[in-house]
């Protein structure tokens, strides 16, 4: 039984990791903004505000892990109004975390900070964790900030391991349930010139991966929690028409993309830059991928939604 700090643990990835940690009986705490009350005998929740030290601080005091998923959506235009809030949502949750894990009398064990593989967008190469082609865009320079906040915090007593996310396959959000019913009227084509990488992972492999690195005595300093198996857009809009069971797809050539991006309120540079990343020290360390291939995770996905 370990004792668990999920920061920012009250939303959709959260909720997943709560539901994982629960079952092996381990002792969950949710740093959250909202006014949770307790549901679970080993879940509780502490309110903080992310960016000032307080009595939540008492909550890590002997912790096995703190895990920080704090971060405003990524989806949204990105105006210098929203830019900003998109860095100071995740630097000064982890800021805060450091300051406090310092000041601790029995700090935790093993400190992880989510990241974001955007880190490499458009690199010309496939990235894995010791790859270090960056970008030098608004979404590398977000998780360029992020890890260097985590990385500059002084906890001498506790390891650090950061977790560079990519998209998740979920039921529940993300792409799939946005993408799902429109491939099933026709629309699920290539999007601009369908050459661009997606780094992806379903979301049994993500809290598959959780679970396995909460598990581990010992950690590399990065990791990265995606699909060891990125694919092109074409090829990922031609695997999900045939889960759907679509027989064809329209385009969406890239000025449409901008349109439609701007018309749903995010930045089409989600959708039409490349995300060339994959993982080798996931597999190295010993963890097996429920689902490495894109079709079969799709299948998957549909199969559980129906």
């Amino acid at each position: 039984m370990a004792k668990i700090i999920l920061a920012g643990g009250s939303g959709t990835l959260g909720n997943m990791l709560c539901a994982a940690f629960r079952d092996e009986d381990n002792e969950i705490i949710v740093l959250t903004r909202q006014d949770m009350k307790r549901h679970h005998p080993h879940v509780d929740f502490v309110h903080w505000d992310g960016k000032s030290l307080g009595d939540w601080c008492k909550e890590l005091e002997g912790a096995d892990y703190v895990i920080n998923l704090s971060g405003s959506n990524i989806k949204t235009r990105f105006t210098e109004k929203n830019k900003e809030l998109l860095v100071r949502s995740r630097v000064e949750p982890t800021k805060v975390l450091g300051e406090a894990i310092a000041k601790a009398e029995n700090p935790p064990r093993v400190w992880m900070n989510f990241s974001g593989v955007s880190i490499y967008n458009n690199a010309p190469t496939l990235q894995d964790e010791t790859g270090t082609q960056y970008a030098d865009d608004f979404m590398s320079s977000i998780v360029k900030k992020w890890e260097r906040t985590f990385l500059e915090a002084k906890t001498p007593r506790t390891e650090k391991v950061i977790l560079r996310m990519s998209p998740i396959l979920s039921k529940g959000s993300g792409m799939f349930p946005e993408l799902y019913p429109i491939t099933k009227l026709g629309l699920g084509g290539p999007v601009g010139d369908g050459k661009q990488l997606v780094s992806w992972i379903h979301e049994d492999d993500f809290v598959g991966l959780l679970t396995w690195l909460v598990s581990l005595e010992k950690h590399e300093a990065i990791y990265h929690l995606c699909s060891p198996n990125p694919v092109s857009n074409a090829e990922f809009m031609a695997a999900l028409r045939k889960a759907a069971g679509a027989k064809f797809g329209l385009p969406l050539p890239a000025f449409m993309a901008k349109i439609g991006s701007a018309v749903k309120g995010m930045d089409p540079s989600l959708i039409l830059d490349s995300v060339p990343v994959t993982t080798i020290l996931t597999l190295k360390n010993g963890y097996t991928f429920k689902f490495p291939y894109i079709q079969p995770a799709l299948n998957q996905l549909i199969k559980s939604s129906t």
